[in-house]
C-alpha cells in the first residue's frame, strides 16, 4: 500500500482556500461548505478496517488532515502529522425497515447541516447502525480540504483502503503543499499572463443573467431552496448522440440548454454564468486530494444565433476556451469583483457532476451511494445536474430570501421540456 504523509507545518492558504474564506463571509454558512461522501454498507461491516481505512485516507493525502486559520492576507494552512489510528463511534438509528430511508434522510440532512469546524480539523465521520448488516457512513469534508474530483479519488482509495487484501494505490504525485507551490509560481509567468489578457478579452462588459433577485438588507440571513427533476436515461442517451454529432460532450449540450432557458426567462442574448472545472492539466495533479477546481465564468453570446446547432457550437467555443486558461484563479479574473452588488458574476451558477464510480465494497459491506440534494449552496441561484445510472438529476439550488420559489420551478420545468425536445431533434430556439 502506497502512502505518502508529508511534512507537518504551516503553509499560506491556496488561492482556492482564500475565495473559500471570501464566500463564507459574505454568503454565510450553515452547512454549504460541506462535501459529504455518504454511503449505504449492507452485510457483515469490520469496524476496526474501517477505522484504519478513514486514519490511512488521512495519512495518504495531507488535505485531509489540513486545518485552515486566519484572517485575510493572514490567512494560513496548517498540515498535521499523520493522525493515530481513532476507533469511529457507532449512532444507533432505532427505525422499523419500513421507515428506515426517511431515518437515514433525517440522520444525514442533520449532519451535513452542521459546519464543520476547519480550523480545528477539515474532516468528520459519522456511522450510522440500524443493524448489524445494515450501516450508513457520512464522511464529510470541508470544501477547503476537497473538491469535486477529489471525491471520487477518496471514494476510491477508501475501498482499496479497507480490502483486506490490501491491493496497490496510485501513486499520489503531487501532495496538495506541491500543487499550491507549483500554483504559485505558475501565478509569476507567461502563462498567467496570457491567461489574463484572455479573459479581460472575454469578460470585458459581462455581466450575470438578470435572474429576478430581490434586494436584502445587509447581513439578513439567506433561506436555501430547491427544486428538482429528472431527465430520464433515454432522453440523456438521445443528448449523448447529439453531443457526439457535434463532436462535443453532454456537459457542453447541456450548458447550451441551460443558455436557452435564461434568454427564454430573462430575455437576454449575452449571458454569462459561473462555473467550475477541475483544474488538473498537469498529470501530476490527478492523484491529488485537495480544492484545486477553480471557478470561471462562461461568457456565450446568443445574439444572431441561427438554431440550437449553433447555439451548441458557441458554447463548445466557451468552453474549450475557458479550459484552456483554466488555471487563472477567479479572483483575478477581471470581472471578478468580491465587494457586494447587485448583479455578482457568480451570482448564477451551472454544474454538471459527473457520475462517480462508488466502490463496491467498503470494509467488507457492500457499498451504495445515497444521493443527497438538500446540500444547500453559498451562490444565490445554483442550477447542478447529477448524472446517475444513465439518468440526470436536475436540482435548482437558491436563495430562497431573494429568489421566488416559482420562478425557480419554472425555470426547471423549462429546462426539462428543453432537454426532451432538444433530444428528439426538435430546434429548442423555435417556438414550433
Amino acid at each position: 500500500m502506497a502512502t505518502v504523509a508529508g511534512p507537518a507545518g504551516d503553509l499560506p492558504a491556496s488561492v482556492g482556500q482564500r475565495l473559500l474564506w471570501v464566500l463564507e463571509r459574505f454568503r454565510g454558512d450553515q452547512g454549504a461548505a460541506n462535501v459529504p461522501i455518504v454511503l449505504r454498507l449492507r452485510g457483515p461491516l469490520d469496524h476496526g478496517l474501517l477505522a484504519e481505512g478513514i486514519s490511512a485516507l488521512a495519512t495518504r493525502h495531507e488535505s485531509l488532515r489540513t486545518t485552515v486559520a486566519g484572517r485575510g492576507r493572514r490567512l494560513a494552512q496548517h498540515v498535521h502529522a499523520a493522525p493515530e489510528l481513532v476507533p469511529i463511534p457507532v449512532v444507533e438509528l432505532d427505525a422499523p425497515k419500513d421507515s428506515r430511508d426517511a431515518a437515514i434522510e433525517a440522520a444525514v440532512l442533520g449532519e451535513i447541516g452542521k459546519p464543520i469546524d476547519v480550523e480545528s480539523w477539515p474532516t468528520r465521520t459519522t456511522l450510522w447502525r440500524l443493524d448489524d448488516q445494515d450501516h450508513v457512513l457520512c464522511f464529510n469534508m470541508h470544501h477547503a480540504a476537497t473538491d469535486g474530483w477529489s471525491c471520487g479519488l477518496v471514494l476510491r482509495d477508501l475501498s482499496l483502503l479497507t480490502d483486506a487484501k490490501r491491493p496497490p494505490l496510485p501513486e499520489v504525485g503531487w501532495q496538495y503543499s506541491d500543487f499550491c507551490a507549483w500554483q504559485e509560481e505558475w501565478l509569476r509567468g507567461e502563462r498567467a499572463k496570457a491567461a489574463h489578457e484572455y479573459w479581460e478579452r472575454q469578460l470585458t462588459g459581462a455581466e450575470s443573467p438578470g435572474v429576478p433577485l430581490r434586494p436584502t438588507p445587509a447581513g439578513a440571513p439567506r433561506v436555501d431552496g430547491s427544486v428538482s427533476a429528472e431527465i430520464s436515461a433515454h432522453t440523456v442517451a438521445a443528448l449523448q448522440r447529439v453531443a457526439r454529432a457535434r463532436r462535443t460532450t453532454l456537459p457542453t449540450v447541456m450548458l447550451a440548454l441551460y443558455y436557452a432557458v435564461l434568454q427564454r426567462a430573462t430575455g437576454e442574448d449575452d449571458l454569462a454564468v459561473a462555473s467550475f472545472m477541475a483544474n488538473r492539466a498537469d498529470a501530476r495533479a490527478q492523484e491529488t486530494v485537495g480544492l484545486l477546481a477553480n471557478m470561471l465564468v462562461l461568457r456565450t453570446r446568443m445574439k444572431a444565433v441561427s438554431g440550437f446547432d449553433d447555439l451548441v457550437r458557441r458554447a463548445h467555443d466557451t468552453v474549450m476556451a475557458a479550459y484552456v486558461h483554466q488555471g487563472l484563479p477567479y479572483q483575478l479574473l477581471p470581472a471578478a469583483a468580491f465587494q457586494e452588488a447587485d448583479r455578482r458574476a457568480d451570482d448564477v451558477m451551472f454544474q454538471m457532476i459527473p457520475q462517480q464510480d462508488v466502490p463496491r465494497t467498503v470494509a467488507g459491506a457492500a457499498a451504495e451511494a445515497v444521493v443527497v440534494d438538500n446540500l444547500g449552496t453559498r451562490f444565490e441561484a445554483e442550477f447542478q445536474l447529477y448524472q446517475r445510472f444513465g439518468a440526470i438529476r436536475a436540482v435548482f439550488f437558491f436563495n430562497a430570501a431573494r429568489l421566488e420559489r416559482r420562478w425557480a420551478a419554472d425555470l426547471l420545468a423549462d429546462y426539462v421540456a428543453l432537454a426532451a425536445r432538444a433530444a428528439a431533434g426538435r430546434d429548442v430556439l423555435s417556438g414550433d
